[in-house]
């Protein structure tokens, strides 16, 4: 899937979502990046953050959370196997998601600094990891 049609679909929930990875996996011939778009449909579906839930804690700042739709797109932008590799988005790939997601310039680079971060870069350490182990 491309990220054109990703990118039109509307807000995608967690099961679309997953559906949309699990075809691309089925298409990928790679072993390594089929274990690591695997590893990405687990992540999505089991990503159910309640610690919202109890309210916000005395002291602390309260934060604002992008909308669960605007996650969901940007979340399938970056773990396609087209972005996979270099999850960079153009700033052309900028405007769109800007676009579809609603939100703007600098809501959409803090969630891709802190997404490398805390999604892509533990994926790709767990599909090196895998790797080295499959050849040694």
């Amino acid at each position: 899937m491309s990220s054109a049609s990703l990118l039109s679909l509307p807000y995608t929930t967690n099961n679309v979502l997953s559906e949309s990875l699990t075809a691309a996996v089925a298409r990928t011939r790679t072993p390594s990046l089929k274990k690591s778009m695997s590893s990405a449909i687990s992540y999505v579906e089991h990503d159910n953050s309640s610690d919202d839930e109890a309210g916000p804690s005395k002291g602390k700042k309260s934060r604002r959370e992008l909308p669960a739709g605007a996650v969901a797109t940007l979340k399938a932008w970056l773990l396609s196997p087209e972005h996979f590799t270099h999850p960079y988005p153009t700033p052309q790939d900028q405007q769109l998601l800007m676009q579809k997601t609603g939100i703007d310039k600098k809501q959409l680079k803090n969630w891709f600094t802190n997404a490398r971060r805390r999604i892509w870069k533990p994926m790709l350490k767990k599909q090196l990891e895998a790797g080295k182990l499959a050849a040694g």
